[in-house]
């Protein structure tokens, strides 16, 4: 591949990432329109990478382009989010249950490697990396399951996750209570009960819900 190719493919792949980050982050707002010449000058660069780079996010999801309008980050609003949720409370389970078959010391020990750092994290205000740690947390009982679909599942809805995620979290209390959610998942996985880590999964789901539902923006909506 020609070098200047190369280096401009290289620039697109980092735009997609930091305006990915920041959409994830929350930093963007659901519905806010992105457009190209302002992304172009904040970043410091020509409009042809940008536009590459809202073009793989759309593909991902995560925003959409408007015929004569241009691109918008992907709204949220009471239905979005109730399918969403209406998925989530049958699939989370299910990989859950999946993933305590391949319960080991060395996987629990995961567990609590990742459960300090949030704790860690929480204590410093570092939100960014909170939210990191909580992907990966759902990541590694996705990964645990050894399943082919529910791998795909999650690369699948994983971003569009991330995204409400990182708005639930940032409403009212949300991240203390997280945390302690967290727990009673990791808890329950640990002593392999199955019924109370079944339980501790929608308790979690139905509280993002709830947090979601309750978040400011939802209200201008009709």
């Amino acid at each position: 591949m020609d070098l200047l190719i190369r280096e401009h493919l290289n620039l697109s792949d980092r735009i997609f990432e930091i305006i990915e980050k920041q959409i994830l982050s929350g930093a963007i707002k659901p519905g806010e329109r992105l457009v190209e010449t302002d992304l172009a000058v904040s970043l410091g660069t020509s409009k042809s990478p940008v536009r590459e780079a809202l073009k793989k996010l759309e593909g991902e999801g995560i925003v959409n382009l408007i015929p004569r309008k241009g691109y918008f980050v992907r709204d949220i609003d009471r239905k979005s989010i109730e399918d969403f949720v209406d998925i989530m409370i049958v699939i989370e389970p299910a990989i859950i249950q999946s993933a305590l078959k391949h319960k080991t010391e060395a996987v629990c020990k995961e567990i609590d490697k990742i459960l300090s750092e949030m704790k860690r994290t929480l204590k410093k205000k570092d939100y960014e990396s909170y939210v990191a740690l909580n992907d990966r947390f759902h990541g590694l009982f996705v990964e645990l399951t050894e399943n082919e679909w529910f791998l795909k599942f999650f690369n699948t809805l994983h971003k569009q996750a991330d995204m409400l995620r990182s708005l639930s979290l940032h409403t009212r209390d949300r991240f203390s209570r997280s945390i302690e959610e967290h727990e009673a998942i990791a808890d329950a996985y640990k002593r392999g009960d199955e019924k109370r880590l079944v339980e501790a999964v929608r308790h979690h789901i139905l509280m993002f819900k709830e947090n979601l539902l309750d978040f400011d923006f939802l209200q201008e909506k009709p």
